[in-house]
């Protein structure tokens, strides 16, 4: 009996060494956290994500926190700071000062576009790296918060972590601050890292203004980054859709433009009487294809409509009669040289031909179409001018050829100059309405305004035998005040 009462005592005290040895080492550690050091992340974002693991401290098992009240005092104190904790000697004098068993610190830092984070956790007795956690994340910095508490649990040992990256998509473009679309949706301009519902397959597209559109189909895996690098290709120029739909009459210009300088290329040899036949029959050769080439370079992307070519076109070959209208002139006096185009009338003729070609394409650049109507009314402004300079010296009983032709070509560009004013607000279709018609000259209190005296019928006082007169009215001026 006095055996068993031993045995029982034996049995009863093992079991209470036993039931008191867990209780002794399952006691919780006590542990600061002094926060993260990074030169990369704004001082309040390191704040929140320091809270983040202090929160992850405080609902571990097995450790305590120890709040950092007047710890940062202390420290300023003893002249320690955050980066000393990473020293062994400098995280024994920090752990006893906060009067805990372990320190923990962290570092987040970036490389390339990686954010590395990295918590170690040191024992403040002998100074010695307990454990040490690195996690390494890829992403926007407000996505940040998740892989800092994974961290935070993986070196507290937490059970049951579901540790998830997540599905992303890296793209780095050259030039930077291209349009970055994911299936269609815009995500930002390059750098950009965008995250995506799910894996699987995606188009990834990239636009930018001068560059030609990059495209491609990437497929993301489970918890992986796709990285996407693109060299973007320049395109030399951007032509528009309505622009290409405006450019109808760039043909008939370009074949004009090909034959205008076979033929001007003969006419100035024959006016500097050259007598060289290799050059008559190779500058033409020559002359033609680079004004092909010349005019294809300079109406790309330009507005070609049918009207505009027109004016072009009429222009160029009205200025060109220039020197037939000298030979006329000067020839109709008769002799050796009458009904003769003479080489300065042909050289005359090109010059006008360029020169009404050059001013017709420059007034009708812009970005809307060129009214057609427009360039029948200014080359019909021209022939009357020429008509009104031509028959004004002959009704004056002018004889000298000089005089007569002069006062052509005056009265032709005075038309032209008229005709362009008078259709300044012609747009493309039916525009006869917007002529400006009244008086050839208005003037309103502080402006003044050119019109087309428009004639009118009107009615006149009887006649002395009391039939009905009727009258012609032409308005010249018209003055308001």
């Amino acid at each position: 009996m006095k055996k068993v009462f031993i045995a029982f005592l034996a049995a009863a005290s093992a079991a209470a060494i036993a039931a008191q040895a867990p209780a002794e080492s399952s006691s919780p550690r006590s542990i600061v956290f002094l926060g993260f050091q990074s030169e990369d992340v704004t001082p309040s974002g390191l704040a929140i994500l320091s809270e983040l693991v202090r929160r992850e401290i405080s609902i571990a098992p097995g450790f305590s926190l120890v709040e950092r009240a007047d710890l940062d005092a202390l420290l300023r104190e003893q002249e320690l700071g955050l980066s000393d904790a990473f020293d062994p000697k400098g995280a024994s004098r920090i752990g006893r000062l906060a009067g805990a068993q372990s320190l923990m610190v962290g570092r987040i830092g970036i490389l390339g576009t990686l954010y590395i984070i990295s918590l170690r956790i040191v024992d403040v007795e002998t100074g010695t790296v307990e454990r040490a956690m690195t996690e390494e994340f890829m992403g926007n910095l407000e996505d940040i918060r998740k892989p800092v508490r994974i961290a935070a649990q993986k070196i507290l040992r937490i059970p049951g972590i579901e540790v998830q990256q997540g599905e992303y998509i890296r793209v780095e473009t050259e030039p930077a601050g291209v349009a970055v679309y994911v299936n269609g949706l815009f995500e930002g301009n390059g750098p950009v890292t965008v995250r995506v519902p799910r894996p699987g397959k995606y188009a990834v597209k990239l636009d930018a203004e001068g560059y030609k559109t990059w495209t491609q189909n990437v497929v993301v895996d489970a918890n992986s980054t796709f990285f996407v690098k693109a060299r973007l290709l320049r395109q030399e120029k951007v032509v528009d859709e309505r622009i290409r739909a405006l450019q109808d009459g760039r043909t008939a210009l370009l074949t004009f433009a090909t034959l205008y300088s076979a033929v001007a290329s003969e006419a100035l040899l024959y006016a500097f009487q050259t007598e060289n036949p290799r050059l008559y029959i190779g500058l033409p050769l020559v002359a033609a294809p680079l004004s092909f080439f010349g005019a294809l370079k300079a109406t790309e992307g330009a507005v070609m409509n049918g009207g505009r070519t027109f004016m072009i076109v009429s222009s160029t070959l009205w200025g060109s009669t220039w020197g037939f209208a000298a030979s006329f002139v000067f020839g109709a006096g008769g002799g050796a040289d009458s009904g003769i185009l003479r080489p300065e009338f042909a050289g005359l003729s090109v010059a006008g031909g360029l020169l009404y070609g050059a001013a017709s394409t420059y007034l009708s650049a812009g970005g809307e179409p060129f009214p057609a109507s427009r360039a029948w009314l200014f080359n019909l402004g021209s022939l009357l001018g020429a008509f009104l300079g031509l028959g004004v010296p002959y009704v004056l009983g002018a004889e000298s050829p000089t005089v007569v032709y002069v006062g052509m070509l005056t009265g032709s560009l005075a038309g032209s100059a008229t005709a362009l004013w008078l259709t300044r607000d012609f747009t493309e279709g039916r525009n006869i309405g917007n002529l400006a018609l009244g008086s050839l000259l208005e003037a309103d209190p502080g402006s003044v305004s050119l019109g087309l005296p428009a004639p009118t019928l009107t009615s006149l006082p009887a006649r002395a035998d009391g039939r009905p007169a009727l009258g012609l009215y032409v308005p010249l001026a018209t003055v308001r005040y």
